[in-house]
């Protein structure tokens, strides 16, 4: 049973994953999906659903502080540095997300669109920008979700699966 509960989060962290690289690409080209279906952040809450299995697993196989070493050595070398590859990007993207704030977050006061550091004026914006820093908001959390979904769909199903083999 535990094998096909290990299958089925994989398979689920899969499907998270290459959903989470569509919405991606889609806010790298300056779509902000996030406005037209508000389900898309369910793949923020996703990522726990997946990550804990592949946590639980990987402590199961090699106690509670397994390092990227012992976990990518259960992979098929290109999963390994696909996911490294996913780390570095996802870095990357987190700070070009973070210059891509200019200091604030957008928001909707009334009828003006806005751009708000703490809840202090930074300047108006048009429909525009703020489509442009909401997709941008959701690029630097999809980035994000790439990690999540790789790391555990690559563990959870392609990874060589340490307890049945000793067993």
């Amino acid at each position: 049973m535990s094998n096909l509960l290990r299958r089925i989060f994989g398979l689920l962290a899969l499907i998270g994953f290459i959903i989470s690289l569509g919405v991606h690409v889609a806010a790298l080209l300056g779509n902000d999906i996030a406005s037209s279906f508000k389900g898309v952040w369910a793949l923020h809450i996703g990522i726990f659903a997946v990550f804990i299995p592949f946590m639980l697993y990987s402590w199961r196989d090699f106690g509670y502080r397994p390092t990227i070493m012992e976990l990518g050595a259960t992979l098929p070398r290109w999963a390994f540095f696909l996911g490294a590859f996913i780390m570095v990007y996802a870095v990357i993207n987190f700070m070009l997300f973070i210059a891509g704030t200019q200091g604030g977050s957008p928001a909707i006061e009334g009828d003006q669109y806005v751009l708000l550091n703490h809840g202090k004026l930074i300047r108006h914006l048009t429909p525009q920008e703020y489509a442009s820093f909401q997709a941008n908001a959701l690029r630097g959390f999809s980035g994000h979700w790439l990690v999540f979904y790789f790391s555990s769909f690559s563990y959870l199903l392609l990874g060589k699966n340490l307890t049945t083999q000793s067993r």
